[in-house]
């Protein structure tokens, strides 16, 4: 019996007791699309149209097609088009039911770019592959139409992108465009998945059925790359072993795990991290390879600001060494695209029997190894060593996938071209004393913990499960404890899911705390840490929510974490790994998370978290007219009328960055132009201004001294040897004269070293017109005084008081 297919037209109709101004809305239809079990549903899936093999001119361009159906489909003679041009099917090429195929242009080419063969090609150049017969259809790079035709003509799929013809049959709306997060070229066109099944959602001919949809923040806005393995790895990896567990944190204990991890292993070690940097590590898996241990480490090939030559040296003393280092490269001029945008997952696995995930790379900062009993100095972050088989072999897994050298030309083995200058001198010293090490030791765990391994670019973003999952969980009584290198307040189309994520749980009553990165965050940055905090507090206090977020540097060299702490229900989770804030590392890196539901570890992280949070810079609760701190020096006192000679005279120069400040080449002067009868003084190379400190330049030492009771940093005048001059600048101004202040008016300019307005006063008579003016002093004796020292909001008058008690050296909150 043939079963019935088509369209069922749903109406419904709603009527009221009440008078209605408009009845022309009171009717609604809705299209249920019925296939009969035994027709085929045959989709078209993914298209890659800017492929990345240029010296076949993109021989690798590749449609990908999927049977949604339920029986196997007969695709003899079926035509993949472009409108114009025709590729055929073969004769007794079929697709079972939830099966996908790859047709190619050129086989060798797709081959070259995904690391396997497409299952048909139209050119030729694998001899084993069917051919698909007639022409490629050549998808342009500035938009076209893909269109699947069956046997019979008809048209039984479309896809229009960019300036494709959105009037094609079988496409209704706006074409879809690649995301703008990735690169266009490589970037593949995909379906979306259902959470649950991993199988396409419902077709409707739309771009909403693509994960490039930027208005889907969740399923959407996404890309996919030649290499990856996204539905191997759609879903999150759910075990509960019972196994030995090793929580560590660094900058305390962090080395002595990887040391004792390493120093234990006795057949093979696999390392997969950003960069490697660390000359202790180096010479423990130097010491492994002695003991016939075989070592591979897989890196970065281009992280940001390039490949350090420290790295170029210890990968060059581990090949000596019979070890192998290999890198993700991305080589454009040889076709060659690194698979993902950094290589960013930092985890180490031991004999196949341990593995250890951490959110720090292999570097000095962040795993000091010298004597910690006066101390030390690095990042603070965390690490998770286990022996659970099940996590394991999955780690195991994707380590298979990225090193894969025989499939993927991305990776290159270490070789003279990697080589570091000759002579070049290794830095072999790590840490300090200013940290005080709380957590000599890891904690250790034996029991059945239900844990789950999350992972970019492959699931980190979805909302069912993992961290998602995790906070959508939090609400009335629950707490969630952020510790983070980088947090956005947005992403590139639209919010931040985290962000959304951490005021959600907000607003269904969860207590939130976020303290992020101030060692390296920019606060001018829109993206910044110290942004994200402004705006969630200005949430909070207009919604009323227990939210609190701050920025710090507890260890000294800055918050490198990626954990977040939810205790939900009582229950206690950790999650930790290289995950960061960013859209970037969630959808285009790879990465590698752990998270484990366990009170013991929950209450060491969050003891270390409180701890962690007396160490940091304080963001005001109370918002309105707000100014964050500068990012700038600043001019923060100058005192130009002194009761006595003029010759006690001095401006004082304050860092509100988190940063130390270089200032040489900086200068201040009363010169508006180079011609002007005026002066222009120097900081020479080498000063530096750490931050929330002051800097005074005098006009005499030795006149300040008498009144303050102290030598300045510097002087204008050589009155005293011991204090060094500013350098007087015979290209600008008169020579014949000296920087000094005017009673009844001025303009001071402090400028850079390429001579650009950091900071200007203007004060009397003058006026700077992009910061206004400062009224006269009220009596001789009397500063000017900046007031908070951090704060500018280019308006003199606002941002400089009358200060009857000059103080040169200290800062006024």
């Amino acid at each position: 019996m043939r079963r019935p297919q088509g369209t069922l037209i749903n109406q419904l109709a709603a009527s009221t007791t009440t008078t209605e101004t408009s009845t022309a809305n009171n009717n609604a239809t809705a299209q249920t699309v019925i296939f009969s079990a035994d027709t085929p549903h045959i989709l078209i899936d993914a298209v890659l149209y800017m492929g990345q093999d240029k010296a076949t001119s993109q021989g690798d361009e590749a449609v990908r097609l999927i049977n949604v159906g339920e029986t196997t489909a007969d695709l003899s003679g079926w035509v993949l088009s472009d409108g114009a041009s025709n590729a055929t099917l073969p004769f007794t090429t079929e697709l079972a039911s939830g099966a996908a195929m790859w047709l190619a242009k050129d086989g060798a080419a797709f081959q070259r770019q995904f690391g396997y063969p497409p299952a048909l090609e139209q050119e030729g150049t694998i001899p084993a592959l069917p051919q698909l017969l007639g022409t490629w259809p050549g998808y342009a790079d500035t938009g076209d139409e893909v269109i699947l035709r069956n046997s019979e003509g008809d048209v039984v799929d479309a896809l229009v992108y960019k300036a494709g013809d959105v009037n094609q049959v079988g496409w209704a709306g706006t074409a879809v465009f690649p995301y703008s997060v990735g690169a266009e070229r490589g970037q593949i066109l995909f379906r979306k998945r259902d959470w649950g099944t991993g199988a396409p959602i419902p077709d409707t001919n739309t771009a909403a059925d693509w994960a490039q949809d930027p208005d889907d923040p969740w399923a959407g806005r996404r890309a996919q790359y030649p290499g990856w393995q996204l539905e191997p790895f759609f879903f999150t990896h759910w075990v509960t072993p019972t196994a030995v567990y090793t929580l560590g944190i660094t900058p305390d204990n962090g080395y002595e795990m990887f040391k004792a991890h390493i120093s234990a292993a006795q057949d093979e070690i696999l390392i997969e991290t950003h960069t490697f940097e660390h000359w202790g590590i180096a010479q423990d898996l130097l010491s492994a390879r002695q003991r016939g241990v075989s070592v591979t480490i897989l890196l970065e090939g281009g992280p940001p600001g390039g490949m350090s030559d420290q790295q170029k040296y210890l990968c060059q003393q581990l090949e000596a060494a019979e070890g192998q280092c290999w890198f993700m490269v991305n080589d454009d001029p040889a076709d060659v695209y690194d698979r993902y945008t950094y290589l960013h997952a930092k985890f180490m696995l031991v004999d196949g029997q341990q593995v250890l995930i951490a959110s720090e790379n292999l570097s000095p900062n962040s795993l000091p190894d010298d004597d910690k009993s006066d101390g030390t100095l690095g990042r603070r972050g965390t690490l998770l060593a286990t022996n659970a088989a099940e996590v394991v072999s999955y780690v195991a897994g994707i380590w298979a996938a990225d090193f894969a050298p025989a499939l993927h030309h991305d990776l290159r083995r270490y070789d003279d071209t990697f080589a570091p200058p000759l002579g070049y001198v290794p830095i072999t010293t790590t840490g300090g004393t200013t940290a005080t090490v709380r957590y000599p030791a890891p904690l250790l765990v034996t029991a059945a913990l239900p844990l789950e391994l999350i992972h970019a670019p492959e699931n980190a973003t979805r909302p069912d499960s993992g961290l998602f999952g995790l906070l959508a969980q939090a609400g009335a009584g629950d707490e969630v404890l952020v510790q983070q290198l980088s947090e956005r307040i947005v992403w590139d189309d639209g919010a931040s899911l985290r962000f959304e994520a951490y005021v959600a749980a907000a607003r269904r009553g969860a207590t939130v705390r976020l303290l992020l990165d101030g060692f390296f965050d920019d606060p001018t940055s829109p993206t910044s840490n110290h942004a994200t905090c402004i705006a969630l507090l200005a949430i909070a206090q207009a919604e009323g929510l227990d939210v609190q977020c701050q920025t710090g540097n507890p260890t000294g060299l800055g918050i490198h974490n990626k954990m977040v702490l939810v205790r939900v229900g009582g229950r206690g989770y950790v999650h930790l790994g290289s995950l960061n804030g960013t859209e970037t590392s969630h959808k285009l890196n790879r990465e590698l998370a752990i998270q484990v539901q366990s009170d013991e570890m929950h209450a060491f992280l969050a003891e270390m978290f409180g701890r962690d949070w007396l160490y940091t810079q304080h963001l005001p609760l109370v918002l309105g007219g707000y100014v964050p701190p500068a990012g700038y020096l600043l001019i923060s006192e100058l005192l130009y009328d002194p009761i006595g000679p003029d010759a006690d005279e001095f401006i004082e120069l304050a860092n509100p960055t988190s940063l130390p400040l270089d200032l040489g080449g900086y200068s201040l002067s009363d010169a508006t132009l180079i011609t002007d009868f005026a002066d222009l003084r120097r900081f020479p190379a080498g000063t530096v201004l750490a931050p929330s400190e002051a800097l005074v330049v005098a006009q005499q030492a030795t006149a300040f001294r008498a009144s303050y009771g102290f030598d300045p940093d510097f002087e204008v005048l050589e009155t005293d040897a011991a204090v060094p001059n500013l350098i007087d600048d015979l290209g600008w101004g008169d020579p014949a004269t000296f920087l000094q202040f005017g009673n009844s008016g001025d303009i001071i300019y402090l400028r850079d070293a390429q001579d650009n307005a950091v900071d200007v006063i203007a004060y009397g008579n003058r006026v700077y017109p992009a910061s206004g003016v400062c009224p006269l002093v009220s009596a001789s004796g009397h500063s000017l005084r900046r007031r908070p020292f951090w704060r500018d909001v280019n308006d003199c008058g606002r941002d400089f008081e009358d200060w009857p008690s000059p103080d040169p050296g200290l800062l006024p909150d």
